[in-house]
C-alpha cells in the first residue's frame, strides 16, 4: 500500500520522516517543483514538498486504518472486512463480529452473528435505526479498552449498547426503561463513561444478547431492574454505573423463573409417569378380564361337551341348548376382546394428543423411553392374549358343533 502527501513544508517533511520509518513505511519518493530530491537535499525552508511512502500489501480479508480520520470513518459504518488493522493500536480488541488489531497482526478470527436489537427495542418517530451490536459487543467484557486511541470507540460502543438495552428510543433520543417506575436516560455523555462502568455495560449486554431464544425474557428482566434500581433520570454514565446491580437482580429473577419452569416440568413428568402407569395397569386388567372370560367359556363349553356326550341321544333340547350356550359364550369372549381393543385405540389417540400438546418439550428418544416403550410392552401382552383367546373361543365353539353333529 502507498501513502502520498502533497504540498508539505520542509519542516513538516522532516518531522514526518521518522514517524513514517517507525511505522514501517519505506520512503519511495521525495520531490519538489524541480523534481526528485534525496533526503539530505531536503531544506527545512522549502515548500511544495511531495512525499510518497509505501508498505507491504495488506492481505485479503483485512481492512487497514492508518489515520485518526480513517478510524473515525470506519467506526461510522459497518466495516466490509471482519479484521481491521489500526496503526498505533497496541492490543487486540475482539468483538463478536469485528477484530480490531495492531498492524501486521494476522491471527485467525471467526465473526459471529448476534440477534438484531430491533427485535426487542422500539424506535419512536423517525429516529436513527438501530444497528447490530456485533461490532460493539466485546467477546470478553474485561478486555482492556483504555487509552486515548480507543476512547472514541469506547464512546460509540457505549451509545450503541445503551440503545440496544433500552425498551424504547423516544423521538428526542432518550432511552426509556419501563418499570415500574418508568425511567429515561439521555443518550449523551458517553465520553464520560469510565472503563469500569463500560465493562459493566458490556457484561450486561453480553448476558442479554447471549441467547437468541432467551433474548426477549432477559431484555425485559434487565430493563425492569434498571428502572427499579434507578432513583432518577440521568445520562449514559449514570446508566452504565447502574448495570452491576441491575444485572445481578435480572440474573436472580431469571434464575427464579428457570427454577419455577423446572418445577413445573418435574410436575408434568410426574403426571406423565402416573398416566403411563395407570394405562399399563388398565391394559393388564383388560388382559386378566379376557383370560377370565376365556376360562369361563372353556369351562362352560367343556361342560356342554360332557353333557352332550353322556346324555341320551333322545334328549331333544340338549343339542340346540348346547349350541346356543356355546355361541353365547363365544360372543361373551368376543365382547371382552372388543372392549379391550376399543380401550387400547382410545388410549393411543389420547397419547398422540398428549405428545403434541403437553409433552412437546420432551425429546423423541426420551418420550420413547418413558412412554412409548412401556405402553407397547403392555399392548403386546394384550394383543397376544386377545389372539389366543379368540382362537380358543372359536375352537371350543367348533368342538361343540362337532360333538353335537356326531351325536345325532
Amino acid at each position: 500500500m502507498q501513502l502520498a502527501l502533497y504540498q508539505l513544508g520542509g519542516a513538516d517533511a522532516f518531522a514526518l520522516l521518522p514517524l513514517l520509518n517507525s511505522a514501517g513505511f519505506a520512503i519511495s519518493r521525495i520531490a519538489d517543483e524541480g523534481g526528485d530530491l534525496r533526503v539530505e537535499e531536503l531544506d527545512g525552508e522549502a515548500v511544495g514538498i511531495e512525499l510518497v511512502a509505501s508498505k507491504p500489501a495488506v492481505p485479503d480479508g483485512i481492512y487497514p486504518v492508518l489515520t485518526r480520520v480513517g478510524f473515525d470513518e470506519i467506526r461510522a459504518r459497518a466495516p466490509a472486512e471482519p479484521i481491521i488493522w489500526v496503526h498505533g493500536l497496541e492490543r487486540v480488541i475482539d468483538t463478536v463480529a469485528v477484530s480490531w488489531r495492531p498492524w501486521d497482526d494476522a491471527g485467525d478470527f471467526r465473526p459471529e452473528s448476534v440477534t438484531e436489537p430491533s427485535r426487542v427495542v422500539r424506535i419512536l418517530g423517525s429516529g436513527d435505526p438501530l444497528e447490530s451490536v456485533g461490532r460493539w459487543l466485546l467477546r470478553d467484557p474485561d478486555t482492556d479498552v483504555s487509552g486515548s486511541l480507543l476512547s472514541p470507540w469506547r464512546s460509540d460502543a457505549a451509545r450503541a449498547l445503551s440503545r440496544a438495552l433500552a425498551q424504547e428510543v423516544e423521538t428526542d433520543g432518550r432511552l426509556l426503561f419501563r418499570g415500574p417506575p418508568t425511567t429515561r436516560f439521555a443518550n449523551d455523555g458517553a465520553e464520560r463513561v469510565d472503563v469500569q462502568s463500560f465493562s459493566s455495560l458490556q457484561r450486561a449486554a453480553g448476558w442479554v444478547y447471549e441467547s437468541s431464544r432467551e433474548l426477549e425474557n432477559r431484555h425485559g428482566l434487565l430493563a425492569a431492574e434498571v428502572a427499579r434500581t434507578s432513583m432518577r433520570d440521568g445520562d449514559l454514565p449514570i446508566l452504565a454505573a447502574l448495570m452491576p446491580s441491575a444485572l445481578e437482580g435480572a440474573r436472580i429473577a431469571y434464575g427464579f423463573g428457570v427454577s419455577q419452569q423446572s418445577r413445573d416440568a418435574l410436575k408434568t413428568l410426574s403426571d406423565l409417569r402416573k398416566a403411563v402407569s395407570d394405562e399399563t395397569a388398565r391394559l393388564s386388567d383388560a388382559t386378566r378380564a379376557m383370560v377370565a372370560a376365556v376360562t369361563t367359556s372353556a369351562v362352560g363349553n367343556v361342560g356342554l361337551i360332557i353333557a352332550r356326550v353322556t346324555l341320551s341321544k333322545d334328549a331333544r333340547f340338549v343339542a340346540p341348548a348346547a349350541v346356543a350356550i356355546g355361541i353365547a359364550l363365544a360372543i361373551y369372549v368376543g365382547v371382552v376382546i372388543w372392549s379391550g381393543w376399543h380401550f387400547l385405540t382410545i388410549q393411543q389417540d389420547l397419547r398422540r394428543d398428549w405428545r403434541d400438546r403437553l409433552y412437546r418439550f420432551l425429546a423423541e428418544d426420551e418420550y420413547q423411553r418413558m412412554v412409548a416403550d412401556p405402553v407397547k410392552a403392555a399392548e403386546r401382552g394384550f394383543e397376544r392374549a386377545s389372539f389366543c383367546s379368540g382362537v380358543i373361543a372359536v375352537l371350543l365353539l367348533a368342538a361343540i358343533g362337532l360333538v353335537t353333529f356326531l351325536s345325532k
